[in-house]
Formats: structure tokens, C-alpha cells, sequence
């Protein structure tokens, strides 16, 4: 008897062994920052004293300190900004909407080395120094896109008719605002902001074209660590980057995915 594959085979094969092609580096790196080995070598033996070298490492901190810095003021201000256009936005017309949303967006088809040397050419065309100003601008012009998509997500099931009703009753704008439309976007502004803390900690174009001279972020301490020699502390201090940007991404999803749960399930109701 003819035996035959299951219809989604060979396409679940090929999902698993592009996955697994992704993220095998990725693995390897995370397990090398546990080998005793300085050289990566084998056979493996665990340990943690590239954690504790890690512990040590005053520059490698203090640049981890400044991303930590950067990515959440960055963070608050895409937050800000992108709770303020999906609110405000009711009042445009639809082309106006449009077209606000598109250029908002736009950050995400362009590649961001293309940014980053822009506002570096710009900045000098205005006479001006480099700055963290300008560093954290570059970084809420490229992480405002994520920061919107998950408050757009959100805007979109929301019913219009709890606003009404709280105008309705007497409330004024800033009291529905307070009492109905923050609380229903709540997990949404949450997910973007972890989505955009993400986007902006990990960045290294636009850090590196427009921080000044005599400040660090973390990916560039990692890439000038790597250019005059890599230690096994970039195994472990990536490890770190890693797990929280994976804590991010899991936090922004969940926070998301149960917000539209808890809605669908009080619609049913």
C-alpha cells in the first residue's frame, strides 16, 4: 500500500530548517558564554567566570547603562507621541490620516545605516555638533512605527459607543480620556512600549553615526570589542541582550494577546 506524506510536510520542513538555520548561531553564541574555554573551544566545560569578568567590566556597564537610559526615554516618548496621534487622528480628514500615518511609518522601509547618515549629513548642514539629542531623536523616528502598529491593533476593536455613553452622562473629555480610552489602551501602550525600549536598545547605526565623542551605547562597545579583540565577555553580555529582547518581544505579546482575549470575551458577553 502507497504510503504519503502529510499535506503540510514539506512545508513545516522547511519552516523548522529555516529556523533552525536562524537561530543555531544563536545558540552556539548563548552556550559559549558558559565555556571555561577564552577561545571557544571544545570540548565544552561549564562556567561562569565570563559573567563575573562581565561584573567587572566598567566600560561594557556604563554602556549597558546608557542604552538601558536611551531605550526607555525613547520608549516614553514613542509612547506619548503614538497614543497621541491614534487619539488625535479621529479629527483629520481621511487623505490627512493617511498620509500623517504613512510618513510615520515610512522609517520601516528604509534601511536605517540610509537614516542614520541622513540626519548625520543633516546636523552638519545645520553647523551643529553631535549629541545625544540627536541620538534619541534618531532612535524615536525609527521606533515610533512599533510603538503605533500596536496602538493602531488596539484602536481598531475598541467600541466607539463606550465614549458616547461616558459623554453622554456628563463626563468631559478629559475625564472619558482618563476613565475610559487610557485604561482600553493601557495594554496596548504597554506593548509599545516594550516593542519600542527593544527597537531603540538594540540599534547600532543611529547610535553610532550621531552619539558624541566620549559616550558609548552597548552595540557599540560590543562592535569595537570585536574589531581589537573579542573576549568571551561579549558571549555573555549578548547572552543578556538577547534574553531581553526575547523578555520584551514575550512581554509586548502577551500583554497584547490578552487584551484582545479579555475584549472578544467581554463582547460575547
Amino acid at each position: 500500500m502507497k504510503q504519503s506524506f502529510p499535506k503540510n510536510f514539506i512545508p513545516t520542513t522547511y519552516a523548522l530548517l529555516i529556523l533552525v538555520y536562524l537561530y543555531t548561531p544563536i545558540a552556539v553564541l548563548m552556550a559559549m558564554g558558559f565555556n571555561e574555554s577564552r577561545y571557544n573551544t571544545l570540548p565544552f566545560r561549564f562556567s561562569l567566570k565570563w559573567y563575573e569578568a562581565l561584573a567587572q567590566n566598567k566600560v561594557l556597564l556604563r554602556a549597558a547603562g546608557h542604552s538601558l537610559a536611551l531605550a526607555f526615554v525613547t520608549a516614553l516618548i514613542c509612547i506619548v507621541l503614538a497614543t497621541a496621534f491614534v487619539l488625535g487622528s479621529k479629527k483629520l480628514g481621511r487623505r490627512a490620516e493617511g498620509l500623517a500615518r504613512n510618513l510615520i511609518m515610512m522609517p520601516m522601509s528604509i534601511p536605517w545605516l540610509i537614516l542614520a547618515l541622513s540626519m548625520l549629513l543633516f546636523i552638519r548642514f545645520l553647523s551643529m555638533d553631535k549629541s545625544m539629542f540627536f541620538v534619541t531623536a534618531g532612535h524615536v523616528v525609527i521606533s515610533l512605527p512599533y510603538a503605533m502598529l500596536a496602538l493602531q491593533a488596539r484602536v481598531k476593536v475598541l467600541d466607539p459607543a463606550l465614549e458616547e455613553m461616558s459623554a453622554s452622562l456628563g463626563a468631559g473629555p478629559l475625564t472619558t480620556f482618563r476613565r475610559i480610552t487610557l485604561p482600553a489602551l493601557a495594554p496596548a501602550i504597554a506593548a509599545g512600549g516594550f516593542l519600542a525600549f527593544m527597537i531603540s536598545f538594540d540599534n547600532f547605526a543611529i547610535s553610532y553615526f550621531l552619539i558624541p565623542a566620549g559616550t558609548s551605547t552597548l552595540p557599540i562597545e560590543i562592535q569595537a570589542s570585536i574589531k581589537f579583540g573579542f573576549t568571551p565577555e561579549i558571549n555573555a553580555i549578548s547572552t543578556i541582550i538577547i534574553g531581553v529582547s526575547l523578555i520584551c518581544l514575550a512581554a509586548a505579546g502577551w500583554i497584547m494577546r490578552s487584551s484582545l482575549k479579555h475584549m472578544l470575551e467581554g463582547k460575547g458577553n
